[in-house]
């Protein structure tokens, strides 16, 4: 290994770094990058002199009413100095259940100030505290700003107009020209008096929060770029004009407001992957006006998953008919069952084509089936081993969920029995009301 080039070697230490979401890098010793400044001389001195791999920072705060920011000042402060000019990604985290104490954090943001200039990605996750007030004193913009993941307490200094932390949270948000990736999980009237670069932005996440319509609305008109949206919606309200999103590849929306009149009149034409879940039971679905959009939009959706949205069989087909180049199918239902023996007849392959040819992961959760005894096996075991001679060839189906209502679960002996065989199979796993996992199918 040792008779590697440097720049060799400094490629290999770059790929020990962990590139899970948010992209931070642990201060522990027996991972990248200080393990690797323990196995000899040469491997610690190429790490140390290798800015990228301490480019990377997570800092927690409030564990203990007393306890210092982890890891200690010290060795935040050789680590952002270790990082050189590199564009620098940092996490600063309140872990404490209570009201922590707000100069642990305004400390850590000392740290992190001086290098402003360099943030590329910040997540500031401070869930029992208000808008840290160090941030108010500073003059400077994060100019390189790229993703900004943010969540703070309620702050009632957020909420008027022209404050200094309004302006303080403008600042931040909107000295970068590069700033695409926004996540916020405070109060959405803070959010609603920034002057934030919509137009450039490509992934808004808005979740846990609930928004009204209005403001996801307005939200819309003015970020015609995004690739992605994750949103929860409440108060209904009219929509007017046409919702154009030209680039969107991902819709999450939870409602619990009619939200039929949005998608009334939205076209997405790149949509892939669609999610839509009714959280209250009382208003009305819309299943109708979701069909619709995916019809005027022309789109080829690989992963659909609705909740509580009561898709009368005869709107569930048309949805299915729209949607053959699926790869992923969630249905999840609290009342009337959706999945029902003509819906699996026209899922099951023979001699004519059958609906969403492309399945690969089939989940029916939450008393979503009502069926006759063997249909749905038989669906899956001819989704399982497809004819390469058929004139209709098919991909074959890799994971199945289901979850059976106790009434139903007494009807499908047949069904549980053979599912379960067929869960034995190499490249195949079944789960019959049991929580799903994660292992390797092969």
């Amino acid at each position: 290994m040792n008779s590697q080039p440097e720049d060799i070697l400094r490629e290999i230490f770059k790929r020990c770094l962990d590139t899970g979401f948010p992209h931070v890098q642990p201060f522990r010793s027996t991972e990248a990058p200080l393990l690797l400044c323990r196995v000899c001389v040469l491997w610690r001195t190429i790490a140390l002199t290798t800015s990228e791999l301490w480019a990377r920072l997570s800092v927690s705060i409030g564990r203990k009413a007393s306890e210092q920011p982890q890891p200690a000042r010290d060795l935040i402060q050789l680590w952002i100095y270790r990082s050189k000019g590199q564009p620098l990604t940092l996490v600063l985290k309140d872990l404490g259940h209570r009201a922590s104490n707000p100069e642990a954090a305004d400390h850590v943001l000392q740290l992190f100030l001086p290098h402003v200039h360099r943030w590329e990605s910040i997540t500031l996750s401070l869930p029992n505290l208000t808008f840290p007030s160090v941030l108010v004193s500073s003059d400077s913009g994060a100019s390189k700003l790229q993703v900004a993941n943010l969540e703070f307490g309620l702050d009632p200094e957020l909420h008027t107009h022209n404050s200094a932390k309004v302006a303080a949270l403008t600042r931040l948000l909107t000295a970068s020209s590069q700033l695409h990736t926004l996540y916020w999980q405070s109060d959405p009237r803070a959010l609603q008096l920034v002057s934030i670069r919509w137009a450039r932005l490509t992934v808004l996440d808005l979740v846990p929060v609930w928004w009204p319509m209005s403001a996801i609305l307005r939200i819309l008109e003015q970020a015609p770029k995004l690739r992605s949206l994750s949103t929860l919606i409440t108060d209904a309200c009219p929509v007017v004009r046409p919702i154009v999103l030209p680039d969107l590849v991902i819709l999450w929306i939870n409602c619990d407001a009619d939200v039929g009149p949005l998608f009334r009149l939205l076209t997405v034409p790149s949509l892939q992957n669609l999610n839509v879940s009714c959280a209250n039971m009382t208003i009305a679905a819309p299943q109708t006006d979701v069909v619709r959009c995916i019809s005027r939009s022309g789109i080829r959706l690989h992963v659909a998953i609705f909740t509580s949205l009561y898709l009368p069989t005869s709107e569930f087909i048309d949805f299915l008919r729209l949607s053959s180049s699926l790869l992923l199918l969630e249905i999840s239902n609290n009342g009337e069952a959706t999945i029902t023996d003509d819906i699996l007849r026209l899922l099951t392959p023979g001699d004519t084509p059958c609906l969403c040819p492309n399945l690969r992961i089939i989940r029916f959760l939450e008393n979503s089936v009502s069926s006759t005894d063997t249909l749905l096996s038989a669906m899956v075991a001819a989704r399982r081993v497809p004819q390469a001679s058929s004139a209709f060839p098919i991909a074959p189906l890799s994971r199945l969920v289901v979850d059976l209502a106790d009434p139903e679960l007494s009807k499908h002996a047949q069904d549980i029995h053979r599912l379960r065989t067929l869960g034995q199979a190499t490249g195949f796993r079944a789960w019959i009301n049991e929580p799903e996992t994660t292992r390797d199918l092969y």
